[in-house]
């Protein structure tokens, strides 16, 4: 019942998020009244002004609407007149008068299939690099992982690469980040090692990258925050300064446990006693094997290996989204993609469905805009989704059939897990 009441609710938020994200992606809402006594000499009434007229052609067949107006009227583009320091407010005209005002505070907003057109438009030959990029920084975070365990000597790096691809396909079309399980339980069987020990490294290895995610954060919001061009919510900045201490107090925490662990462990017990009997000791023993996982801080050779290799990460993904950029016309950098990839590091932690469909998009378009992003956001979101998800599931199905592994072993690993905890516990 409890995994079912889960499921309903991340297909719910998943839905509403991507309604969201999709419901006014082809509206184009009015910037400044237009329509009716907003035109002048020749082009009176029939200027309609926009944020952005470069998703328009001459000749583009429109729908006029507002939340006042019964019905919608069409009309065809007769001139595009983009921003300069002469028109501060870009607009375009109409091939026929509107005999009425179009008002921003009644919602007034044109039809267009601006999404339909970016897809058709967009420069495929740029997402050949953006995909080499994307596999490129798997390939890296496979070989990242093997410094979390403690004999990483003796790890194969196939081994690591085979088990990060096929848990990541599993995450992308598996419930509740199974994903972390099967990559756990993949690596354990093609190394012989305990599943326990294993999945003790890679919730290490989150943490890591929750704290390279929060110190980027920081970093971004201060930036920006001196920037006149961006307008940062004062949230954000206040988020800011909340990120900064929980990763200061998470690394503290993580320092003292490793330093402390028997004082740490003891605590925790005790806190966990409040729970049911069966949840505690799972929880128990999970947070043992995390201990074990500890022994890296001991080790400021992979403290710095790992640290290197999570920002190199960052800045590859960087590069693929930049690429994507490049292939959809918008005018991006590098600064920026680095930033949209902080954002949707958070946006994957929101509850969804697999392939973080939904929180993906709309998180994504929300950080573009935000940052005063314009032209084909929604069509660089979906592009973006789509080279984060189809090339892990296909190379991970790949894996699976060369394993000889099959689906419901895959679906049968968390269980296996859960099992095993309870006997141990």
């Amino acid at each position: 019942m409890k995994k079912s009441l889960k499921i309903g609710v991340s297909l719910i938020l998943s839905v509403a998020f991507f309604y969201l994200f999709i419901k006014d992606v082809n509206k184009i809402y009015i910037t400044h009244d237009s329509g009716l006594n907003h035109g002048d000499g020749e082009q009176a009434n029939r200027v309609l002004f926009v944020a952005d007229v470069n998703n328009f052609e001459i000749g583009d067949t429109i729908t006029v609407s507002s939340d006042k107006l019964e019905n919608r009227i069409s009309m065809k583009v007769e001139k595009l007149i983009e921003y300069s320091e002469q028109v501060p407010n870009p607009y375009i005209v109409t091939n026929k008068p509107i005999d009425y005002e179009l008002r921003t505070q009644d919602n007034a907003f044109l039809v267009f299939p601006r999404l339909q057109r970016a897809l058709l438009t967009t420069n495929y030959w740029w997402l050949i690099p953006s995909l080499m990029a994307t596999i490129l920084a798997l390939a890296i975070r496979a070989y990242r992982w093997k410094f979390f365990l403690k004999d990483y000597k003796n790890i194969r790096y196939q081994s690591l690469w085979r088990s990060v691809c096929v848990g990541y396909m599993a995450n992308n079309v598996l419930p509740f980040r199974i994903g972390e399980i099967v990559r756990a339980w993949f690596l354990a069987r093609k190394e012989n090692r305990k599943t326990s020990e294993v999945f003790g490294t890679i919730v290490l290895e989150r943490i890591s990258d929750i704290l390279s995610i929060l110190i980027l954060y920081v970093i971004f919001v201060f930036y920006f925050a001196t920037r006149p061009d961006v307008h940062l919510p004062n949230e954000m900045i206040i988020g800011a300064w909340i990120m900064a201490f929980i990763a200061l107090a998470s690394l503290a925490f993580l320092i003292l446990l490793n330093w402390k662990p028997d004082r740490i462990r003891s605590l925790v017990n005790s806190v966990l006693k409040i729970l049911p009997e069966k949840v505690s000791k799972k929880l128990n023993h999970l947070f043992d094997a995390f201990i074990e996982g500890l022994w890296i801080l001991n080790s400021w050779k992979c403290i710095l290996i790992t640290f290197a290799l999570s920002m190199l990460v960052w800045m590859i993904l960087a590069f693929a989204y930049l690429y994507i950029f490049y292939a959809v016309g918008i005018d991006g950098t590098l600064l920026l993609a680095l930033f949209l990839i902080v954002a949707l590091a958070f946006a994957v932690s929101i509850p969804s469905a697999p392939g973080f469909i939904g929180t993906f998009h709309w998180v994504g378009q929300q950080a573009l805009l935000m940052m005063g992003i314009k032209g084909n956001i929604e069509a660089y979101v979906l592009i973006a989704h789509m080279l984060a998800y189809v090339p892990v599931v296909v190379i991970g199905l790949v894996y699976l059939s060369i394993e000889n592994v099959s689906w419901k072993e895959l679906k049968n690993s968390a269980d296996q897990f859960t099992q095993n905890q309870e006997e141990v516990s």
